[in-house]
């Protein structure tokens, strides 16, 4: 079986209201000390434009973040008692537990780029467990338009999403099994929500770990 996550659309336990500490300057430093003017020239020379170019690497196929690229620390607004066990950050970029960073490394070594990121309160206190940046390494081309009902797409463009975020609408998505056989965790290319998929034994495991997870449905896989 195949899940596919229910990104959040309001801040909560999966989805913490907060911001970046340093990642901009670092950005900055690295554009104006270590780039080449050949470099900075292809952003125009702005450091803005580089920053973009970053974040999408938060979630686009662009090859692993660099060390100056991971944020390192993210500063909450206001207190939050139990984060989940994946939670979005700002630009969409993921964090884990460290259980659900287990979980994912013992099914797949080596896919996916983990790297400590502080998760803060208002007043710089460290939250009481240790999180990982993720950078999900995988993405397939598993999703079947043909074989899948309510779903949407722009003309002329090879992107899709789902009309319903619900358990019925998501069961009404087709991906390949042939595609997704063996992998665990992955983004879909041109299935734009759910873009985040999970295999079955992810899921167990996350279960029988009781973590808090976000609200994830069924896809139908044939």
């Amino acid at each position: 079986m195949v899940w596919g996550l229910v990104e959040s659309s309001s801040f909560g336990d999966y989805f913490p209201d907060g911001d970046y500490v340093g990642w901009e300057e670092a950005i900055k430093r690295y554009f104006d000390e270590e780039m080449t003017t050949e470099q900075r020239a292809a952003f125009d020379h702005w450091d803005v434009s580089y920053r973009s170019e970053v974040a999408r690497k938060f979630n686009e196929d662009m090859g692993p973040l660099e060390p100056h690229e991971r944020p390192n620390e993210y500063r909450l607004i206001k207190t939050y008692q139990s984060l989940g066990a994946l939670i979005e950050l700002n630009n969409r970029l993921l964090a884990v537990s460290e259980p659900l960073k287990d979980i994912i490394e013992a099914l797949e070594p080596g896919v996916h780029q983990f790297w400590p990121i502080r998760i803060t309160m208002p007043k710089g206190k460290e939250y009481p467990t240790p999180y990982y940046g993720l950078r999900i390494g995988r993405f397939l081309d598993s999703f079947l338009p043909e074989q899948s009902e309510d779903y949407r797409s722009p003309p002329d463009i090879k992107t899709y999403y789902a009309n319903s975020y619900t358990k019925k609408g998501y069961a009404c998505l087709c991906v390949a099994e042939s595609v997704a056989a063996g992998c665990h965790l992955w983004r879909e290319r041109w299935l734009r929500q759910p873009k985040i998929l999970f295999s079955d034994d992810l899921m167990a495991d996350v279960e029988r770990r009781a973590l808090r997870f976000p609200k994830h449905h069924k896809l139908k896989a044939i």
